[in-house]
């Protein structure tokens, strides 16, 4: 599939009109060359329908004729996606493409899309923060989004399977799109069956994990199984640029009457670094990790094995996403969309 990108005159043709009206819409001075208020939104309503975007790169274009490839941020950079990040620029370094990279916040999905389409990309590559409520579910249902989808080849990277209800999936993938990531309550089916195989069943559990397990059937069955799960607040709710290890001390701090009170054989946290912040927290509290409690962390980072309190991890399949992702950009394909990776459990 190639970007369906329509021109000044090819705009023209289909409402009727001259590329001056079409120039003067665009250039937001209709009012000065006389144009009606009804003309206006009459245009305006088919350039939306059709995905229409102005060219703003014309000459540069004209200059350089390498593929544009855009990359979109979307949401805070964050463990695993900036790893992945960082793989992709030695792609692109490499291979010699032309990149232009924006980042956009929570609402600002469809705009960010706009904006990279003006810029004339071939494709767009969208990476997904983990750190978006829930997952990002509002900006990929915007229905304005859908039109400027379907008009450019493009790829969610990190997308969060069976987190969304599948219908948001199904509205991506008729834009065809590809759809890029794991299922992040299948990422903790390994580990609640160890925990039921090992007859070792309280658990304290971080409420947003929690959330999602609960989304699909199966994973909450398996949880249902366990003998005691109690909840505590995401510690990274609005603290995306305290340190998550600094942030896992305070988190030990707030849960050590829960933890001396309980017996809890596993403390579940959000990410490796938030993990290691307990496990130092309550060691200077005289409580041993992992012989008195183990914690479960997520992402498995680089440094993991050198630190110093061993946890248990779940290991983000980034190297299989991003070559995943290569792939298809070097070898387009039609016949499947939606591309789910597995993760791995590292147990204790």
């Amino acid at each position: 599939m190639k970007a369906k990108y329509y021109s000044t005159s090819d705009l023209a043709k289909k409402t009727g009109t001259s590329r001056q009206v079409i120039s003067a819409i665009i250039n937001e001075n209709w009012k000065e060359k006389r144009i009606s208020q009804a003309t206006y939104d009459r245009i305006t309503k088919q350039m939306h329908e059709i995905g229409f975007v102005p060219n703003r790169t014309a000459i540069s274009l004209k200059k350089n004729k390498k593929d544009r490839i855009g990359i979109l941020c979307h949401g805070p950079l964050y463990s695993h996606t900036s790893i992945a990040l960082e793989k992709l620029n030695h792609y692109f370094l490499s291979s010699q493409k032309s990149v232009e990279i924006h980042m956009s916040n929570e609402g600002e999905l469809c705009n960010a899309v706009k904006e990279m389409m003006g810029h004339r990309v071939n494709r767009i590559i969208i990476v997904l923060s983990p750190m978006l409520p829930n997952f990002g579910e509002e900006d990929l249902r915007e229905k304005s989004l859908t039109p400027f989808l379907s008009a450019v080849p493009h790829f969610f990277y990190n997308f969060p399977f069976d987190v969304h209800t599948p219908d948001v999936a199904q509205s991506l993938l008729k834009c065809g799109g590809h759809l890029i990531g794991f299922s992040r309550p299948d990422a903790y089916v390994p580990f609640i069956k160890r925990l039921l195989t090992k007859r070792k069943g309280w658990v304290l559990m971080d409420e947003k994990i929690h959330s999602f397990i609960k989304k699909s059937s199966k994973t909450q069955k398996l949880l249902s199984k366990l003998k005691k799960v109690v909840t505590y607040p995401n510690p990274q709710g609005g603290k995306l640029r305290e340190n998550p290890f600094l942030l896992g001390r305070k988190l030990a701090q707030n849960l050590l009457p829960q933890i001396k009170d309980s017996n809890f054989d596993y403390l579940v946290t959000f990410s490796d670094g938030i993990a290691q912040g307990v496990a130092q927290y309550l060691d200077q509290q005289g409580i041993s990790i992992p012989d008195d409690l183990q914690i479960l962390g997520f992402d498995k980072i680089d440094s993991i094995e050198f630190l110093k309190f061993p946890t248990s991890t779940i290991e983000v399949p980034v190297n299989e996403m991003i070559d995943k992702l290569i792939s298809l950009m070097e070898t387009p394909s039609n016949d499947k969309f939606d591309h789910l990776c597995m993760t791995k459990l590292h147990f204790l």
